[in-house]
């Protein structure tokens, strides 16, 4: 785990620790101010952060909130994790962690040892696939949920963003685990996987094939087509459309009891070339 004082854990409902104790900030807004600096990672103005957060005030006003706010933070948090100018503030890296931050580090690390050539087709080494486990075990929720400021639509349509590609982040992420798993024989796991990647996007389709081929792997036939007519209703509900052809194929391949047995487990790829 990480050795920073404070942990700042923005994947699900905000929780922020301070040196294992649990710390509330006073305002939403000292959280709002906590969460963007922590996730952008960037230098951030002073007039950029006030006109963000207090959208509402003129420049005066917005600055001096904003250095309230700054001063009820280092109440809570103390003054070592920020990085405070005249003209603006950080959050010091050394000195906290976040999820978020964490998360996504992991995903672009897997990204880069793939482009690296270090893989086989369509395969990931166990290195990439402990990586993976561990960026999917961060994602305790959608990215702030319950939370939200009424007077910024700003901070608002940041965080919508956020929310969606940290989701999409996540629907990869656990696609790739589906796919691993699979490979390696390990069905039961690749079944976990694909039920919370479908939990997060009920309508992706790729979700719905994947337990329907893995519960037939598995010998749970009645599961595979249970699954088909979920999809079926969802797509109908959602959507107001069908599965596609391949789906249906598929359904009706498990159906007939053709469904090709699954390629042999493969051999954990090598984690020498890195």
């Amino acid at each position: 785990m990480n050795a920073a004082p404070l942990r700042l854990l923005f994947l699900g409902s905000p929780y922020i620790e301070q040196d294992g104790k649990p710390v509330e900030p006073d305002t939403r807004k000292a959280v709002a101010l906590l969460a963007y600096l922590a996730v952008t990672g960037e230098y951030q103005t002073r007039d950029a952060l006030a006109a963000l957060l207090w959208p509402e005030m003129d420049d005066e006003r917005a600055r001096a909130a904003l250095r309230r706010t700054l001063s009820s933070l280092k109440q809570a948090i103390g003054v070592a994790p920020l990085y405070v100018t005249r003209d603006g503030l950080a959050l010091n890296p050394a000195d906290a962690w976040c999820d978020v931050v964490a998360f996504e580090a992991a995903l672009t690390a897997v990204e880069r040892h793939s482009h690296s050539g270090a893989h086989e087709a369509n395969t990931l080494c166990s290195s990439c696939v402990e990586a993976l486990e561990t960026a999917v075990a961060l994602y305790r929720a959608p990215f702030l949920s319950g939370f939200s400021l009424r007077d910024s639509a700003a901070f608002d349509d940041w965080q919508l963003a956020m929310t969606e590609q940290l989701r999409r982040s996540l629907g990869a992420a656990l696609a790739s685990l589906v796919q691993a798993h699979a490979q390696a024989g390990a069905y039961a796991r690749a079944i976990d996987h694909a039920r919370r990647w479908l939990a997060a996007d009920p309508l992706r389709e790729e979700a719905h094939r994947w337990l329907m081929q893995l519960y037939a792997w598995s010998g749970v036939r009645d599961a595979a087509l249970r699954q088909y007519r979920e999809a079926v209703r969802v797509l109908d509900e959602e959507l107001g459309v069908g599965p596609l052809p391949e789906t249906t194929a598929l359904h009706e391949t498990i159906q007939e009891g053709r469904l090709a047995p699954p390629a042999p487990p493969a051999a954990p790829a090598s984690t020498a070339a890195r």
